[in-house]
């Protein structure tokens, strides 16, 4: 472990300059704390300035994202300098000034603040350490619900970027901030029994608890003594919970670097409305600029080979694409050129599903179809202890980011699945045991990442519990079910 960075020194002499009495003085940046939280209101003092001139004030951080190789491997978080301009502040008579500042939704750590006259010289600094911290938005929550916690001042250090969260003492999975500048939001089940749980988050670089955050870190405690545990109260609902569901989709786009190369580029135009969905989808394929009066093949591609089994997608991915010619349909063009088939996308591994139009055998134009996950069988919905689940899911992708939905039973992690490529094998099925008192229990399926580059911190096979704002390439959904232990 590195040692913990110098924080006492909270102020910065930018330069001298020369009063007007031949005096030397010290232009001088102030903060009235020396460390803070995001939203906390700190007062910055600029003394010793020439009067009535107006100065920048800056903020200097980082930009934090994914690092991510052809749309696909994951590297690990990567953060490049960045720096905003507070406010244009003027001196006083004196060569004064008192400016209150929030300090915005970043990453923690420590932070410089500059202070840059009009020729953009940095006169004067001070430095302060934003703390990351938690907030649990609701304390009760009906069986079924969720439990919002959301986190502030995550990153970018490795010892404070992956904060594990604990429900009843069981890990449910990992929150990080990787790239909405420090803020990440997780939403745990309300599993019960109905009445009080206790709900934690730590923080570890290896992805697990480290249970001496409290007691013996170098680094100190979990948001430097702010509440990060909280008992919460799960009631019963009003009406029994959700049976089976997965979150909200977003409108995106197919990814065009997993496109297949074409055998020749014409003027032809291959298009689909919508390029994302589900399974079941209707979808148009428009075609134009095409030869006239003559048939077009329109051919389903799905990435085949298997990762884990040592095999590695190549940065065309060409070599393992299998051309399916029997899921769409053969077209003819009019007298422009031009067509339009109506379609319903088949069950099929997800992410990008790149789509090509060939004439004579000559693939001569390309799209995309962005496949969304999806719910195929969700069954039986109740039964006794020992009752076999079984869960079939599609559009599952193929890609490092997608291609491990890992599985959670009453917030405690269960195990990862995985999507496969080939024919045969365009769900993702998997088999539990219904486990736990008489009542409702949930399953929760998380995004993961399947592997990283970087090892440090780690991120690999663990549930995503900031998916939403937080993952890699694509913000992905989760899926959610609910399932009745009888008698």
């Amino acid at each position: 472990m590195s040692e913990q960075p110098d924080n006492s020194r909270r102020e910065s002499d930018g330069g001298r300059r020369q009063r007007d009495d031949g005096q030397t003085q010290q232009e001088t940046l102030v903060l009235s704390d020396e460390d803070a939280y995001v939203g906390d209101s700190i007062v910055i003092k600029g003394r010793n300035l020439p009067a009535n001139e107006s100065f920048d004030l800056r903020w200097k951080s980082v930009h934090g994202e994914w690092g991510v190789l052809e749309a696909h491997e994951i590297v690990g978080p990567q953060y490049r300098p960045r720096t905003d301009t507070i406010t244009t502040i003027e001196t006083d008579d004196s060569g004064a000034f008192d400016w209150e500042f929030t300090i915005p939704e970043d990453y923690g750590g420590d932070h410089i603040i500059k202070l840059v006259d009009s020729d953009d010289t940095s006169v004067a600094d001070a430095e302060i350490e934003v703390i990351p911290h938690f907030e649990l938005l609701n304390e009760t929550a009906e069986l079924g619900d969720f439990f919002t916690i959301r986190g502030y001042g995550i990153g970018p250090d490795i010892m404070v970027n992956n904060y594990p969260v604990v429900w009843d003492n069981g890990y449910v999975g990992f929150m990080t901030g990787v790239q909405n500048r420090g803020t990440a939001t997780a939403e745990i089940r309300a599993a019960g029994p109905p009445g009080k749980h206790v709900l934690q988050v730590w923080r570890s670089h290896l992805g697990i608890p480290f249970l001496q955050n409290n007691t013996q870190s170098p680094y100190g405690k979990v948001s430097d003594g702010r509440t990060r545990t909280w008992t919460v109260e799960v009631t019963e609902p009003e009406t029994p919970p959700q049976t089976a569901w997965v979150d909200d989709l977003f409108q995106e786009s197919p990814i065009e670097l997993h496109y297949p190369d074409i055998d020749q580029d014409t003027a032809a135009t291959l298009d689909i409305t919508p390029e994302c969905g589900q399974a079941g989808t209707s979808a148009i394929i428009s075609g134009s600029d095409f030869p006239p009066h003559t048939e077009v093949d329109l051919i389903w591609y799905r990435h085949d080979g298997h990762e884990p089994q040592g095999k590695k997608q190549p940065p065309d991915h060409s070599i393992w694409s299998e051309q399916v010619h029997d899921l769409l349909p053969t077209v003819s063009t009019d007298s422009d050129g031009s067509f339009q088939v109506e379609i319903e996308i088949p069950v099929d591994v997800g992410s990008t599903r790149p789509i090509t139009a060939a004439v004579d055998g000559r693939e001569v134009a390309v799209t995309g179809f962005m496949m969304q996950p999806s719910i195929e069988t969700f069954e039986p919905t109740s039964g006794p202890v020992g009752t076999e689940i079984e869960i079939e899911l599609t559009g599952v992708g193929w890609t490092n980011y997608e291609t491990t939905p890992m599985f959670v039973y009453d917030n405690d992690m269960l195990g990862y699945s995985c999507s496969l490529s080939g024919p045969q094998r365009t769900k993702l099925r998997t088999v539990l045991r219904a486990s736990g008192q008489p009542g409702h229990h949930f399953i929760d399926v998380y995004p993961a990442i399947f592997t990283t580059e970087d090892d440090d911190p780690d991120f690999q096979l663990m549930p995503h519990l900031s998916y939403l704002d937080n993952h890699p390439v694509r913000p992905l959904p989760a899926a959610h079910f609910s399932f009745e232990v009888t008698e």
